[in-house]
């Protein structure tokens, strides 16, 4: 048994330092469309949550707005009805980790198996794999970039932070996205929050904010194929 340990983690160091030879994920916070075009992407991490995801979904739907969800797997097994109706509604879903740990304090192949679990989980409510990740607090080393690569992950960032995770004030919220979005923005928000989440009210004056700006609300996907 002892041996046989020892093989797998041989096996899983040598493909770890494969992984940072050949691969090249792409690492995007901001996406420039160009040709006249003002797309912005809305994204949404942490849920899906029984309480905060519907409202979203609701408000995404009375504006005619495509966004998408980074879940965390183990969130995702515990409401597989959210998932189906995030995908059923128009939305995609890209991979935010199992567990959602503080990844500063994990090892890289703790990190590395979070990834892969939720991967999975994914997959199994969704029929497909993700294929967009986001890092838990936007940290990621060579060897998670080493992963995507591997995995065919594109590792999305953001280039707007509502610090609606802070419970910030709706209207600094509000204030907060009008001052910095650019064409191609990529807006980071969550539909999973402890305590009275401000997202859904603020989102209600954050999208006519940015139709009335001559702004179209897209995917992830969406923004990177114009």
């Amino acid at each position: 048994m002892r041996r046989l340990i020892a093989a797998l983690l041989a096996a899983f160091l040598l493909s770890i330092l494969s992984l940072q030879a050949t691969a090249a994920p792409q690492v995007v916070y901001r996406y420039a469309s160009g040709g006249g075009k003002r797309l912005v992407a809305l994204t949404f991490d942490d849920g899906p949550h029984p309480k905060y995801t519907p409202q979203i979904l609701d408000i995404l739907a009375e504006y005619g707005v495509k966004a998408t969800f980074f879940m965390v797997g183990s969130n995702a097994d515990y409401h597989p009805e959210l998932v189906s109706r995030v995908l059923a509604e128009g939305h995609e879903i890209g991979n935010h980790t199992y567990h959602h740990y503080h990844t500063a304090n994990m090892q890289t192949d703790e990190l590395l198996s979070d990834i892969l679990a939720c991967s999975e989980a994914l997959s199994r409510h969704t029929g497909s794999k993700p294929t967009l990740f986001r890092p838990p607090e936007g940290v990621f080393n060579e060897e998670i970039k080493a992963l995507c690569g591997k995995e065919g992950y594109t590792i999305v960032m953001w280039s707007v932070d509502t610090r609606d995770w802070a419970h910030t004030p709706i209207s600094a919220i509000v204030s907060g996205v009008r001052a910095n979005v650019k064409d191609g923005a990529i807006i980071l928000m969550h539909d999973f929050i402890g305590k009275n989440s401000p997202t859904p009210a603020a989102l209600r004056q954050i999208i006519p904010m940015l139709q009335e700006s001559g702004y179209e609300l897209v995917t992830v996907s969406r923004l990177l194929a114009e």
